[in-house]
């Protein structure tokens, strides 16, 4: 029997090499081709981040142009600016990049930039003190100039560090706590510009965009307010009122038993609906940006120390006026704006969007109900006062960016290859803000800021569009001042207190950071082998890490404190971090999610395009127009019907007349025979808003009267649909554009 086993054991020894030299072979294989998809995934990250921050930028100038036509629009109706000065604004920003051609000028603005991204309290200065007319500006060098790569932790990392000093201005300046953050100031607006980047936006479509769906497909009204319930009931002829008066006073709303029903009726609903929201929320709280919850803890944390006695009340009212107000609110209310749907919502569908998102803001406010219309849901907004209570403040429980800021920004002092993307009137814009209010910014006059102002040449004037290309500014980190370094990386040794310590920990810091880059790295025999493999990598970001490494370890044997030649420090970094596999994983999902974030992106940009395209569809009309007014100017023979009709600013013309003519398109329910005696008036008393009243020969007064915006007619004609009268008269889109 002992023989028997003897022998066992003999030809299991004798196997176990072969089988292990398989294995091996066999894992080795599986851990080259990780780390070979790790690294493919990784340039996808790198490439996609890039694309994202790309599409942005252009999103927020398409956003402009059409807020200038919003704007503009009704001035070219009243002849105070010509086709010429809009079509400008249609070119095409030009594809290639620019150059600074003077190699001081480069250098000068790259020192410039640098102490604007690095030092975040001249932006948080500037911005408390330009004008509403300037912020936008601003706001578009902050968001896709100095920290236009949402992706990057350190550009992130230097973008909150500027909010939190302008929110720090902005609360030490306040006297009552009911007025702060409540006015568009410019710190705001670029709060909420924040909430509507990529991530920010694809957290909501994906926690909340089936909600969000549902709630836009009900047909049935959700409408609580008694007025508005029985002015519906009234116009739909479902109810009769005993009195005369045109007036509908509240009394008489809420104690009709029809209203009393629907009301009772939709609270369910509504409370369903609010409830869906909430819960979907507290679900997905961990996949809200950390951005955007480091910042309700920034607003907890300086409303406790300016005001130490403000109640619990106060303060979730003043985080909700932020998450839920200038972020979830905005979603909920007009979901089109933000890709949700495809569409702009109808009537009673929008409506019900706004009920929804006032609820949720009466909850985050923590008020008491006064509102006619919230009444009946006061015991709701009371009962889960304390659920919502609950939600704000684990939105708030994130920790802080301040000591990983520093690692990056020490990182950044060895790289000669960060840089941002500006267009000339940006570079020229920002420059001009900083010379206007230089008084208020700098802190001294050695301070650097003031240093590189007076270096620079005055800045020229704005570029046309098409001459106005974006050029690649290197961050230039060389200024001789103490000054011009920037602040984190000034108390970079006061991360964890005595030298050796705080080396050990930056060593560990910068290790976790190689082994993500170069997983590879992870299993080498010793550090400094890891460092050699880093130095062979294709990426030079990678390389200059290693530089930085092998410096802290010099630095750490100089000081006698590496007697294992850095294995303890390499161990513990590589025990810090998951395996390979996790990280591949982690970095998957990312990949994924960035893909939808890019996708909703890509598809509020086709939004955007659509709608400046039926802005050019209207001036190629206009320019139409104007044309045909020339020649009619020049031909003593040529006339129009509405140049004929015009009479002080108004034109008169019979339903037959309009019908010939081709602008009444559709007449439903009008008697032929009774057709002749219709005639209708047109007249725009203001830029931009048309007035169309429809009249009965023998009739003192109008029998139908419509009164309609040029930002509505321009969405008609855009979506080819009528301008309808009454349901029983419809009128071609483009009937302003004959006035």
């Amino acid at each position: 029997m002992a023989s028997m086993i003897s022998d066992l054991v003999s030809r299991i020894k004798s196997k176990r090499p072969t089988v292990t030299e398989d294995s091996r072979d066999g894992v080795g294989k599986a851990l080259a081709d990780i780390n070979d998809e790790y690294s493919r995934v990784q340039r996808e990250l790198r490439k996609l981040k890039n694309e994202i921050s790309q599409q942005s930028r252009k999103n927020f100038e398409l956003e402009n142009d059409l807020r200038f036509f919003d704007s503009k629009i009704a001035h070219l109706i009243n002849h105070r600016i010509t086709v010429e000065e809009l079509e400008n604004r249609l070119v095409e920003s030009p594809s290639l990049p620019g150059y600074l051609q003077d190699s001081l000028l480069n250098q000068l603005y790259g020192q410039l930039f640098f102490l604007l991204q690095t030092n975040p309290f001249y932006i948080a200065k500037l911005s408390r003190e330009v004008s509403l007319k300037e912020i936008d500006g601003l706001l578009q060098l902050v968001m896709f100039g100095l920290y236009g790569n949402h992706y990057e932790d350190r550009e992130e990392f230097h973008l909150l560090s500027m909010f939190e000093h302008s929110l720090t201005y902005e609360f030490q300046e306040a006297t009552d706590i009911n007025s702060l953050m409540r006015a568009n100031t410019g710190v705001t607006k670029m709060m909420t510009n924040y909430t509507r980047r990529g991530p920010g936006q694809e957290y909501v479509k994906s926690s909340l965009g089936s909600v969000i769906e549902n709630l836009v497909k009900m047909s049935d009204p959700l409408e609580l307010h008694p007025i508005k319930i029985y002015q519906d009931l009234l116009d739909n002829g479902e109810v009769k009122r005993a009195v005369t008066d045109q007036n509908i006073l509240i009394d008489e709303a809420e104690a009709n038993p029809v209203v009393q029903q629907k009301i009772k009726e939709r609270v369910p609903v509504v409370q369903e609906i609010v409830l869906s929201i909430l819960r979907q929320l507290k679900n997905t709280i961990g996949d809200v940006p950390f951005g955007i919850r480091w910042l309700c803890k920034a607003i907890r944390r300086l409303i406790k120390e300016k005001f130490p006695d403000a109640s619990a009340e106060h303060i979730n009212s003043m985080i909700g006026g932020f998450f839920f107000l200038r972020y979830i609110n905005p979603t909920i209310a007009t979901p089109h704006a933000y890709r949700i749907i495809p569409n702009p919502p109808g009537s009673v569908s929008r409506r019900n969007c706004t009920v929804v998102t006032k609820i949720i803001q009466k909850l985050a406010n923590t008020a008491s109900v006064r509102e006619a219309s919230m009444l009946p849901l006061e015991s709701f907004v009371k009962a889960h006062n304390d659920e919502l209570k609950e939600f704000l403040g684990d939105l708030c429980d994130v920790p802080d960016f301040h000591e990983a800021l520093q690692v990056e920004e020490y990182i950044a002092l060895s790289r000669r290859d960060i840089h941002i993307e500006l267009s000339f009137n940006e570079i020229n814009s920002v420059h001009a803000l900083l010379l206007k209010y230089q008084d208020h910014i700098v802190q001294s006059q050695s301070d650097a800021m003031l240093v590189v102002l007076r270096g620079l040449p005055a800045p020229s004037g704005e570029r046309q569009r098409k001459d106005n290309s974006v050029v690649k500014v290197i961050l230039d980190n060389s200024c001789s001042q103490v000054e011009c370094m920037s602040p984190v990386v000034r108390g970079i040794d006061l991360v964890a207190g005595d030298e050796v310590t705080s080396t050990m920990k930056q060593v560990k810091l910068l290790l976790v950071r190689l082994f993500k880059m170069l997983p590879r790295c992870m299993h080498e025999s010793t550090v400094r082998d890891a460092l050699k493999l880093a130095y062979k990598s294709t990426l030079e970001e990678t390389r200059m890490h290693a530089q930085l490494i092998e410096g802290e370890l010099i630095r750490l044997e100089q000081l006698g404190e590496l007697a294992d030649g850095g294995s303890l420090l390499y161990k513990q970094a590589r025990q810090s971090l998951p395996s390979v596999r996790d990280l591949l994983f982690h970095y998957q999902n990312e990949l994924k999610n960035l893909k939808k974030v890019f996708e909703t992106i890509l598809q509020h940009t086709e939004f955007l395009v659509e709608q400046l395209d039926a802005y050019k569809e209207y001036l190629v009309a206009v320019r139409a127009k104007v044309g045909e007014m020339q020649q009619l100017h020049a031909s003593s023979s040529g006339s129009n019907l509405f140049r004929r009709a015009k009479n002080n600013g108004t034109h008169k013309f019979t339903h037959t007349q309009l019908e010939k003519e081709g602008i009444i398109i559709e007449t439903h329910g009008i008697p032929q025979e009774r057709r002749s005696n219709i005639y209708y008036i047109f007249s725009s008393t203001e830029p931009g808003i048309y007035k169309i009243t429809m009249h009965y020969k023998g009739h003192p007064k109008a029998i139908y009267q419509k009164c309609i915006h040029l930002e509505d007619l321009l969405e008609l004609q855009h979506l080819r649909d009528p301008v309808s009268l009454q349901d029983c008269v419809c009128m071609h889109g483009y009937v302003h554009e004959f006035l």
